[in-house]
């Protein structure tokens, strides 16, 4: 696209608006929602998508989940083409459904479209990890699911409001469906309200600079990030590059699910291609495509840190994901734990590609985890409740060839934040005792791994609890100089 000194300057000005404007976002969720998984964790993730002729595009994003806001493009996508023909001003949409562009059912997304010159051409999005999803599990893990319907209430794009009007007896159905429908109200209420500011401010900067200045600019955004990535991408060995991550079981009985990535350099452009991973598996860990493809896009992303981040990046990549694969399963395969298991894999697997390619900037882009759901009712407010523990985050930033594990490295989980002790011992019907760095748990060596923590908790009231560990017989791997599973041709 050929733009003049200025209007390259206005995209740049347009640009950095638009991030700010999903950080806004961002912090309108956090502010007002009511579960502690966003106010306290930010399980949650903000970003605002364009429509023209080549179809849906990621603008901008806030710092926070990759794996969220990546998927949620399908989101987008799946929803226009339902409602082709019916989409106006004042809608708003949702959807959970993972094969209608989800990820797994507790992630659920809110978009807004934004009119310009009588057309949707802006989106406004929100996805977010809610803590109840109704189905035999509380928290939406259920570990012994082997049919997504298992695993909680599927809802596939609909709309929550209709031209500005609230569509009751769908939101009334969506609540049904959940255990905690007090705080799940709070949650819808935040979301839709970080999609309404948003789509506010893109309004303003319409009116500001006017749609066709404002349109240019983003065309000439993505066309920028896909140049830079190009251009990296050709600095980079021509080659076809393998790399396999082992995921310890399907929670099925299944044994281990290997995720095998070939990526192959080839000019200015790559190939991702996924042939010779596991098949679908009967437990949990199967991932839809776009969540897969969310994962593989965490990691390059992270490889190349100075690239403004937006759907320029997807140009020069192509992406090879065999069917019914535990990367690309069918319905009604569930899907419940994917986006840890096998999504962390799915990283994993392109980044120890990566070695051979850049060896300078890889790093783990995984996590072992041993996660906990508890529930039960709290004894102080009476209320049944669903806590989740992300205590995993800080142990998901391992070390790389330049900085120690923890806090140096945008790895994937590490947007999520801490919860604050003393906000959850108010919320829950538990003390911590001790939260605490284990000590020499670290990895060794130049720049040590991020070593594990310990926590432990007293309850207060009878609790039960679902527990889903893993990363006991493969646990993430220390980046090698030359990894034994790593094969190299020449193209």
């Amino acid at each position: 696209m050929n733009v003049t000194h200025s209007e390259a300057i206005t995209a740049e000005i347009v640009r950095n608006y638009l991030e700010t404007v999903s950080g806004e976002m961002s912090h309108v969720v956090e502010s007002t929602s009511i579960s502690p998984i966003f106010s306290e964790a930010h399980d949650y993730s903000t970003g605002i998508f364009y429509l023209d002729e080549r179809g849906v595009s990621l603008v901008a994003r806030a710092q926070s989940l990759p794996t969220h806001i990546f998927a949620a493009l399908r989101s987008v996508e799946i929803a226009l083409q339902i409602y082709q023909g019916d989409i106006n001003e004042g809608d708003v949409f949702f959807v959970t459904d993972p094969y209608y562009g989800g990820s797994h059912i507790p992630d659920w997304t809110i978009v807004k479209p934004v009119f310009v010159e009588g057309k949707p051409m802006f989106f406004t999005s929100v996805r977010g990890h809610v803590n109840d999803v109704g189905g035999c599990a509380p928290g939406g893990y259920n570990t012994i699911a082997r049919e997504i319907w298992q695993e909680g209430f599927r809802v596939p794009p609909v709309k929550l409001r209709d031209r500005g009007e609230p569509v009751k007896d769908i939101l009334g159905l969506i609540l049904a469906n959940t255990r905690v429908q007090h705080e799940i109200t709070g949650d819808i209420e935040a979301m839709m309200g970080g999609c309404a500011i948003g789509a506010r401010r893109i309004e303003d900067v319409l009116r500001k600079y006017g749609p066709q200045a404002v349109c240019k600019s983003v065309r000439y955004i993505l066309d920028y990030t896909e140049r830079m990535l190009r251009a990296e991408i050709q600095k980079w060995p021509d080659g076809t590059y393998h790399a396999t991550s082992i995921l310890d079981h399907d929670f099925a009985g299944g044994g281990e699910v290997p995720v095998h990535a070939t990526v192959t350099v080839k000019g200015d452009g790559l190939i991702v291609d996924f042939t010779g991973t596991a098949g679908q598996v009967p437990g949990f860990v199967n991932s839809v495509a776009a969540n897969t493809i969310s994962n593989i896009f965490a990691t390059l992303v992270s490889l190349c840190p100075d690239i403004p981040v937006n759907s320029g990046y997807f140009r020069p990549v192509e992406v090879v994901l065999p069917p019914k694969s535990v990367v690309n399963c069918e319905a009604p395969a569930p899907v419940g734990h994917s986006t840890v298991c096998i999504g962390g894999d799915i990283g994993e697997a392109v980044m120890k590609a990566f070695e051979h390619i850049t060896p300078d900037l890889v790093s783990s882009a995984t996590v072992d985890i041993a996660n906990v759901r508890v529930y039960g009712t709290n004894t102080r407010t009476g209320r049944f409740f669903v806590a989740s523990d992300l205590w995993a985050t800080p142990m998901s930033a391992g070390g790389s060839k330049s900085t120690d594990g923890w806090g140096g490295y945008a790895a994937t989980f590490c947007a999520l934040k801490l919860p604050s002790l003393e906000m959850y011992e108010r919320q829950f019907p538990w003390t911590y005792v001790s939260v605490e760095y284990a000590k020499d748990t670290a990895a060794p060596g130049l720049h040590r791994g991020a070593p594990a923590m310990h926590y432990l908790r007293r309850m207060e009231a009878d609790v039960k609890a679902i527990v889903y560990s893993m990363g006991y017989d493969h646990p993430v791997q220390a980046i090698s100089e030359a990894p034994a599973e790593l094969g190299t041709t020449s193209s």
